[in-house]
């Protein structure tokens, strides 16, 4: 296979900035490239579990978006014979993948009650594939997309491979024969061929080959004996592409037609190798996938590798947006489960990802960075930022590179463990965030004085709540339209509750005279709940708090320094003929909340994926989970919304995904050089929406031909409106100049933008 790259590198950015309502994108990470297979003038790379190809006319990214029925590849394994791909993921589910890129899933082993299903070496032989598993072999056939059969064999396979009469299976007792003649159901019609152990088995062109690292051997079907065929030392062998690749410390080696080797020398580090019959491409592990030219026998190296600008990691445990939409990303957790994540912080903006500094600052503090819960951008510097981590303390960067450590020995900030030799890693921090007036907030968890500011002048303010002393997991700062601060607890525990605290400081931190607080955990017919996540005020005033038995809301904020609690449940009625009604999504757990520019609300949740709620919260508008849309996993963990874009940010336990909503926020006031409409034209065989941007909140919206004929009317979502192409009657609408009208609520302002339809 032949490729011409033009470009110095690649960098491919999921960011689209005009998109259709409606429309998914994936942001997985592609950092790690790890193996790669050469097929036509396709070359597949694996990179951090994710997948995509490259061409000369550049790279391309699949996803559960683009049809793969999962995410985190284990195995990625192609069967020359089929022109198709085996895919493994790390939960055990399958899909056949052929290079016109149609995807079938056989998601049996996934969902079968075996209780060991690990997966050891993934091997194809003919139209078959075998997974080499702690019980046995299980043996995928390719071609029809299904399961052949499944061979409990008793002990655990390492390497599979087979020939048309045999299948040879390596244990840790050496290599089993199983005869297709026989029934291979019976473990007992399962031989031992030799004792010999501790190698791969591959089928290469219908004979069999045992790899070692210290060379190739030819393996004899009859007694199992090896014959070395070529001595290493070997780091891959790669029998995928047209030929069979090794790559060791001395450079590439390639299997010729007549079974001779011939050597390519080059020193340079890879971790995997394919051929494409010009050039051999190298998986490069965090440089990206490189391309080495072969002239002549002489390997050059005369193009940058092919990387992607894509985040790092799929750790996105919290969210955040700036007020220039800048997506901040922190990959970590609270630590309270033993769950230990490198210290990940990424940004996204226009200028595509970027991670900040993070290898080098353990070295330098002399403990590990690990657990991120939450980054803080500067309002006045959005070169600087501040990151709150389970670990070691407040984190101060500067241009994305660590300049300072903020912890119990030079702050405020305490430790939970002031008598251990290792008491500066204890001191745990989180919820941080800036107020209007650009004081930085965070919480200080299960220690003395729960709460510090960083004051805009550099200076320190602590703040001490008694009845609060020592508890472990404030998880979140909100400030209202007031400026009040609402605190979350996340969890209920023997001495500790879950619940919610409110601070009015009434805009004077060094002034504690004024200060009113109160920490409420009782929540009006809902004793059971056992997690507080989030809190957001909506565009009516209304408080919105997720918790572990469904949402919550605060009518009347100011209320809640009364004796009475204030908090409530939705009740959606059944519309059935009867005055009966439902608490709104009772019983699921709510991990964080967002508004949208419609003011409806967007609710993550802990196992079912993402709610959208109309503004009252009557109407469920979508629910999507992984089973019913592209969404990445049922656990998602942090929602944003990008006002500008309506693009609707999911952070969950296997990536980051977004969603390009139909509600962007309104604009100010309405004016003809605001509506922006896509896709303008609209050409034959677009089946999507006609998208309009601009609006006022709640616009009058009218769809009217160059004759006045009104066909089709409704109502901006915040400042957006979508038309489907069809008149109010359901009717397709002919070609022609369209022109769609806003009328602000008030009907004092109008404007008008036009649409090309073009059948």
């Amino acid at each position: 296979m032949k490729k011409s790259l033009l470009l110095l590198a690649v960098f491919f950015n999921a960011c689209i900035l005009l998109q259709a309502s409606g429309a998914w994108t994936t942001y997985m990470s592609y950092y790690d490239v790890t193996k790669n297979t050469c097929v036509g003038n396709r070359t597949y790379a694996l990179a951090s579990g994710s997948l995509f190809y490259c061409t000369s006319d550049g790279v391309h990214c699949m996803s559960r978006v683009t049809g793969l029925s999962d995410v985190n590849i284990s195995y990625f394994v192609y069967n020359r014979n089929l022109d198709k791909f085996i895919i493994v993921y790390s939960n055990f589910n399958i899909d056949i993948l052929d290079v016109k890129d149609n995807v079938v899933n056989i998601p049996q082993y996934k969902n079968s009650i075996v209780q060991d299903k690990t997966i050891n070496d993934v091997s194809v032989a003919g139209k078959y594939a075998y997974l080499s598993t702690n019980f046995g072999v299980v043996v995928v056939n390719m071609e029809l997309c299904e399961f052949s059969n499944t061979y409990d064999i008793g002990r655990k396979v390492t390497s599979t491979t087979s020939t048309d009469e045999t299948i040879f299976a390596v244990t840790e007792n050496g290599v089993y024969e199983g005869s297709r003649r026989k029934n291979l159901l019976d473990k007992s019609n399962w031989q031992l061929l030799t004792s010999q152990k501790d190698f791969s088995l591959l089928n290469y062109k219908d004979d069999i080959y045992a790899f070692k690292p210290d060379g190739v051997y030819r393996f004899d079907e009859a007694d199992g004996s090896l014959t070395i065929l070529k001595s290493g030392p070997f780091l891959i062998i790669n029998p995928e592409g047209e030929k069979l690749v090794l790559y060791g410390i001395n450079g590439f080696v390639t299997m010729e037609e007549n079974g001779s080797f011939k050597d390519y020398p080059t020193y340079t580090d890879f971790d995997w190798a394919s051929w494409d019959g010009s050039s051999f491409w190298a998986s490069h592990r965090y440089r990206g996938l490189q391309q080495i030219t072969n002239n002549e026998g002489v390997l050059q190296i005369d193009k940058p590798a092919i990387s992607i600008n894509a985040p790092r990691r799929n750790l996105c445990y919290k969210l955040s947006l700036t007020d220039k939409n800048r997506l901040l990303v922190a990959g970590g957790s609270q630590n309270y489960v033993n769950i230990y994540n490198p210290g990940t912080v990424m940004s996204y903006d226009e200028n595509g990802w970027y991670t900040f500094e993070e290898d080098s600052i353990s070295e330098k503090i002399g403990y590990p960075y690990i657990n991120v819960t939450g980054v803080a951008e500067d309002p006045n510097d959005d070169t600087h930022h501040f990151v709150s981590a389970a670990c070691c303390g407040l984190f101060e960067f500067k241009d994305g590179k660590f300049i300072k450590l903020y912890n119990c020995e030079n702050s405020p900030i305490m430790t939970i463990r002031p008598q251990s030799a290792n008491f500066r890693r204890y001191c745990w921090t989180s919820g941080i965030t800036y107020d209007k007036a650009d004081n930085l907030w965070f919480m200080n968890n299960q220690v003395d004085t729960i709460l510090h500011v960083i004051k805009a002048d550099g200076t320190w303010k602590s703040f001490y709540f008694p009845e609060l002393a020592g508890y472990p997991t404030f998880d979140n700062i909100y400030f209202d339209s007031r400026g009040w601060a609402w605190i979350t607890h996340r969890r209920e525990t023997s001495s500790h509750h879950a619940g919610l605290l409110c601070l009015n400081f009434n805009g004077t931190i060094d002034n504690t005279a004024d200060d009113q607080y109160r920490f409420q955990y009782n929540f009006d017919g809902a004793d059971d709940i056992n997690q507080v996540y989030n809190v957001v005020e909506d565009k009516d005033g209304i408080l919105w708090i997720a918790t572990s038995q469904g949402p919550f809301i605060i009518r009347d904020p100011r209320t809640f320094f009364d004796s009475s609690t204030p908090f409530e449940q939705i009740i959606v009625p059944r519309n059935d003929g009867t005055d009966y009604g439902d608490y709104l999504l009772s019983g699921v757990a709510i991990t964080d909340i967002a508004i949208d520019g419609g003011n409806r609300k967007w609710f993550a949740t802990a196992e079912n994926g993402v709610y959208l709620v109309s503004a009252d919260g009557l109407t469920t508008i979508h629910h999507f989970t992984r089973e019913n849309s592209p969404l990445l996993s049922n656990t998602v963990y942090s929602v944003v919304v990008n006002g500008k874009t309506g693009e609707v940010f999911f952070g969950t336990d296997a990536g980051l995904i977004s969603y390009h909503a139909d509600a962007t926020d309104p604009a100010p006031s309405l004016k003809e050089n605001n509506l922006k409409a896509y896709p303008n034209p609209v050409r034959p065989g677009y089946k999507g929406n006609v998208t309009v941007t601009g609006f006022t909140y709640d616009c009058e919206v009218k769809v009217i031909t160059v004759g006045g004929q009104l066909v089709y009317r409704g109502t901006s979502v915040g400042g957006t409106f979508t038309w489907n192409g069809r008149t109010n009657s359901g009717k397709h609408v002919s070609s022609g100049i369209y022109y769609i009208i806003g009328y602000d609520k008030n009907g004092n302002e109008a404007a008008t933008t036009k649409v090309l339809m073009m059948k």
